[in-house]
């Protein structure tokens, strides 16, 4: 996939094989193309970036990008990922544990009537007993580490467990992590076939392994690497 900025002379080109790393020297143009990715990730497209394919056809831009700015909170916990949890507990819970859990469910639900027939108004239960209301009870949350790269791992677990097909984008990743922490990084999402793209407000020199690099310096000179 390739991403069309109209004001930069270069296409971003985002693939599975590498890493497309973007370093920003001009504050006014990082601002601005993190802006209109930042728009584009919630629902607003701009005039101004377009998604192509392979072919270079134009691609519909809405549910393609995810912007990462805060990495103490990656949205592990979002409603998409906590669906996409439960169906896939749901999918994967044995016939053999489906029935134990839904005749101790119902055991539970019993008990809890009895305690409703014996209060002065009169109260009801209105609950399909199936495993998927199991498991949305169970409030089951993704278990993060104190580690930030252990938790980019996590969550490009989830990305390729449930292919979303996403280009997941990082603002300033390497304020945060080594060369040697992003190369691990690097690998683990081209071994899981999920693209990323790393923006960053300053140039870090040369590129590492599995990267390429756009440099745009303070006059706006664009440099491949």
């Amino acid at each position: 996939m390739k991403i069309n900025i109209k004001y930069i002379d270069n296409n971003l080109e985002v693939n599975t094989d590498e890493v497309q790393v973007v370093e920003i020297e001009n504050k006014i143009y990082f601002y601005r193309i993190i802006s209109d990715l930042y728009n584009i990730y919630n629902g607003n497209i701009p005039d101004d970036i377009t998604l192509l394919d392979d072919n270079n056809k134009e691609m519909n831009n809405q549910n393609k990008l995810k912007v990462f700015l805060n990495f103490f909170d990656l949205g592990l916990d979002t409603k998409k990922y906590s669906n996409d949890i439960a169906k896939y507990i749901s999918f994967n819970i044995s016939d053999e544990n489906k029935d134990v859990l839904i005749k101790q469910y119902n055991k539970i639900i019993n008990i809890y009537k009895t305690i409703l027939n014996d209060m002065d108004i009169p109260l009801s239960i209105e609950s399909e007993i199936n495993i998927d209301s199991i498991t949305k009870l169970m409030k089951v949350t993704i278990k993060t580490e104190d580690n930030l790269l252990s938790n980019l791992f996590i969550l490009i677990d989830l990305e390729n467990l449930f292919q979303t097909k996403n280009i997941l984008i990082f603002v300033n990743l390497k304020q945060y992590l080594t060369n040697g922490e992003l190369e691990e990084l690097y690998k683990y999402s081209i071994y899981n076939e999920v693209p990323l793209l790393l923006i960053d407000s300053q140039s870090y020199g040369t590129t590492l392994n599995n990267e390429k690099k756009l440099i745009i310096d303070e006059n706006l000179d664009e440099f491949m690497l």
